[in-house]
């Protein structure tokens, strides 16, 4: 399992999981299921790393005007590719702010480069692709996972509730 699966998995157990030093720390400790605790600790040292990352510029920052380019043409999902622009979307972007100010400028910036021959839909979401991944220092793919696993943490709340 990966790290993101396995933070997944313990959430739908009710259970936190937190890095303290070389130790992994799992609140409430009287919940975890044996099967899991044996998955926790096979993967101790990558889940570890993943917790312990430093942490990301966050929610409403704005990347620097030099972040590279992906000149590949992407191939989002539709589902993915409403989630990217959401996560975007409820930080407040569509009003006068930096942020949405830069989204602007690198959607116009796909269009005039690398971008040229691209669905105008696809410069939208490689511009909300590049934020969200400097936003929360991860991948593509990463980002992908990480904003299906808050979908599917909602959804979750939303039924129990």
């Amino acid at each position: 399992m990966t790290p993101l699966e396995l933070c997944h998995e313990a959430a739908r157990h009710g259970l936190r999981l937190e890095p303290r030093g070389d130790k992994l720390a799992v609140i409430p400790a009287t919940r975890v299921p044996p099967a899991f605790a044996d998955a926790l600790r096979q993967h101790k040292i990558e889940l570890l790393n993943w917790l312990s990352q430093a942490p990301c510029p966050g929610w409403q920052a704005v990347p620097p005007d030099n972040l590279p380019f992906n000149p590949v043409m992407p191939r989002p999902l539709p589902h993915d590719r409403e989630r990217v622009i959401g996560y975007l979307l409820r930080q407040g972007c569509g009003s006068h702010d930096p942020l949405t100010a830069w989204l602007l400028r690198r959607e116009c910036a796909y269009y005039d480069g690398t971008g040229q021959r691209w669905d105008c839909a696809l410069h939208a979401y490689a511009a909300a692709r590049d934020a969200a991944c400097w936003q929360l220092k991860r991948s593509e793919r990463d980002v992908l996972d990480l904003l299906a696993g808050f979908d599917e943490c909602s959804r979750i709340g939303r039924t129990e509730s």
